[in-house]
């Protein structure tokens, strides 16, 4: 169907402010750091790890966008956070079960990870380490590929041993968990 639209030389026309672009149809907005959740077991020990997933775009990452030496969110935006269905065992520590916050401090040979009840924060800024309930020293390890996304997943090592690991970049961490 074909509709011809005629106007004489003497109508008058009104024009109507544009609306706003926001208004009208708005742009989905490109999440950088997208939500992402890891599921897994090591036993009966159920865990969940919710966190940001920035990825790599060509930067420098270890002693660039990501300081050696600072309390790291490692992760985007919110503060990474790490449920437990049941108690554990991590770097000799009892940590009872639930939620926390899973923090960083990167280094060039040697990072800690650490554990922190407040897990519901922006970044690092509400930070506070006398809420840490675990520091462990761990030795990053070297990745062949590069892992253009940061990851993390659980992994089973035998029905009471397994790790939280942590992927970014070319570079690798493993989080001990024993289950009790």
């Amino acid at each position: 169907m074909v509709v011809l639209l005629t106007v004489s030389a003497n109508a008058q026309t009104t024009s109507t402010p544009p609306a706003k672009a926001d208004t009208v149809c708005p742009v989905p907005k490109v999440v950088k750091s997208p939500r992402l959740k890891a599921d897994g077991s090591i036993g009966s020990v159920k865990i969940s790890i919710d966190y940001s997933s920035p990825s790599v775009r060509g930067r420098t990452i270890w002693g660039g966008l990501v300081s050696y030496g600072t309390v790291w969110v490692t992760g985007g935006h919110n503060a990474t956070s790490v449920q437990f269905g049941k108690d554990v065992n991590i770097g000799g520590k009892i940590l009872k079960a639930g939620k926390y916050a899973l923090f960083t401090i990167p280094g060039k040979t040697e990072w800690t990870v650490i554990l922190n009840k407040n897990f519901d924060q922006h970044l690092a800024d509400d930070y506070d380490e006398k809420l840490d309930v675990v520091r462990v020293k761990v030795t990053p390890k070297p990745l062949d590929t590069l892992q253009e996304s940061l990851r993390y997943d659980v992994q089973a090592v035998s029905n009471n041993e397994g790790a939280i690991s942590v992927r970014w970049e070319k570079l690798a961490l493993s989080l001990p968990v024993k289950v009790l």
